[in-house]
């Protein structure tokens, strides 16, 4: 049966590249997210390849409420089942990342050129071509005269680049996406079955301005908050000795990744404030790296009265660490596609980035990362690309692994 599957996924490979080129030639960089064209191009190729499939329009007092100025869109596609069995979610995010200077780009970044085996363009790997191989994957099993039970699931959300909140947050909260499992975008060199929680914290340290000629006049907000960014930097240096035990997450991490301050160089600085990223693993809570920074700013402000300093969780970006245990029904069921595919099996780890697998997680549907791609494609840099090889295998695993999660028969 994998033969059969093998083969139709190989007869398709100048469908499947040309599916890749048209959602590529579709810009929809997010900022600022303009998603209508490449939803309605989705539309109504899947309905032609046989899903039943409907664009989802977030309410435009969602979209006002997070102050965007573009409607956003997200498309669920059925590849209906016989019933009884169970239903597979295969979930990947129409937005991109920005092009950046287009001048710095070997091919244009919209062209979806080939050259040497490979696909370029913004979204050749992250994450459109993993959304076609996940629609091919089903269109293989459909022409393959195999009859499924449960169904196919096809969520292709938006805004996953900007946290994901009306993507796969509005879908799966809003319960217009079901299923027993998912698999969201990932790479095809191993299996991610953990992700990282994110703390955001915006710290601001408050000064007194004076001028520079009477410096003792004022508060100087930066040499204020350059202690606090050392403290930051000795908490890394501790968490750096508390790895996880999961392969591939490291450590907790600390990022000071924005700093402001002053207004001109002869003025003392009235202000100063930083924006800190941390990716934090499962055996951190977030409380706890929140309490590490606040203790340790406030023995800080014990030493020097003088220092005013505030710190603000960012609430758009707070999540929880996601972990799908490693003898998990889900990953056996990959590894097996996989293999049967392959002739091996992949490494199972954790990664300290985040996707959209905490939404369908928590909503109660287990999920893990799998995808075509590698993190050496050029993701969210310039000539991003796509291996044609890479994506035609991944596909055959994808195909294999829906017909044995879905309870496969074939025709007689």
């Amino acid at each position: 049966m994998e033969d059969i599957i093998n083969k139709i996924v190989e007869s398709m490979s100048d469908e499947i590249v040309g599916f890749l080129q048209n959602l590529i030639q579709i810009p929809s960089e997010n900022p600022p997210g303009n998603y209508e064209e490449i939803s309605i191009f989705l539309q109504n190729e899947l309905n032609l390849l046989g899903f039943e499939t409907k664009v989802v329009n977030v309410p435009e007092e969602e979209t006002h409420k997070a102050k965007l100025t573009t409607p956003r869109q997200n498309v669920i596609a059925i590849m209906k089942g016989e019933g009884g069995g169970k239903n597979l979610i295969f979930n990947s995010h129409i937005d991109t990342v920005p092009i950046g200077n287009a001048d710095l780009w070997t091919f244009p970044p919209f062209s979806g050129t080939i050259a040497d085996g490979k696909i370029y363009g913004r979204g050749a790997t992250d994450s459109k071509g993993r959304l076609a191989a996940y629609i091919m994957a089903a269109v293989a099993l459909k022409r393959s005269g195999i009859s499924l039970k449960g169904d196919i699931i096809i969520a292709a959300t938006c805004d996953e680049e900007t946290g994901g909140v009306l993507g796969a947050g509005y879908v799966t909260k809003q319960n217009l996406v079901s299923g027993d499992m998912v698999v969201v975008e990932g790479y095809s060199n191993h299996i991610v079955r953990a992700m990282a929680g994110v703390l955001q914290l915006r710290i601001k340290s408050t000064g007194v301005p004076a001028h520079a000629a009477f410096k003792w006049k004022g508060k100087n907000a930066v040499e204020k908050m350059a202690k606090v960014i050392l403290g930051l930097t000795d908490l890394q240096k501790q968490l750096e000795n508390e790895p996880s035990e999961i392969e591939g997450m490291r450590y907790t991490t600390v990022n000071v990744g924005m700093i402001n301050g002053g207004t001109k160089v002869n003025v003392v600085p009235g202000s100063c404030e930083i924006e800190v990223d941390f990716r934090v693993i499962p055996e951190h809570p977030l409380v706890e790296i929140y309490n590490r920074v606040t203790t340790m700013i406030e023995k800080l402000q014990l030493e020097d009265p003088e220092m005013d300093i505030q710190v603000e969780r960012l609430p758009d970006f707070q999540t929880n660490p996601t972990v799908t245990e490693e003898n998990s029904s889900l990953i056996k069921e990959l590894q097996s596609a996989i293999k049967e595919v392959t002739g091996r099996t992949l490494p199972v780890v954790g990664m300290l980035g985040q996707s959209d697998t905490r939404w369908f997680i928590e909503q109660g549907i287990p999920g893990i990362n799998f995808g075509p791609g590698t993190s050496d494609n050029n993701l969210h840099s310039y000539d991003e690309f796509m291996e044609i090889e890479d994506l035609i295998q991944t596909t055959k695993i994808l195909a294999v692994l829906a017909k044995n999660y879905c309870v496969a028969k074939q025709f007689v």
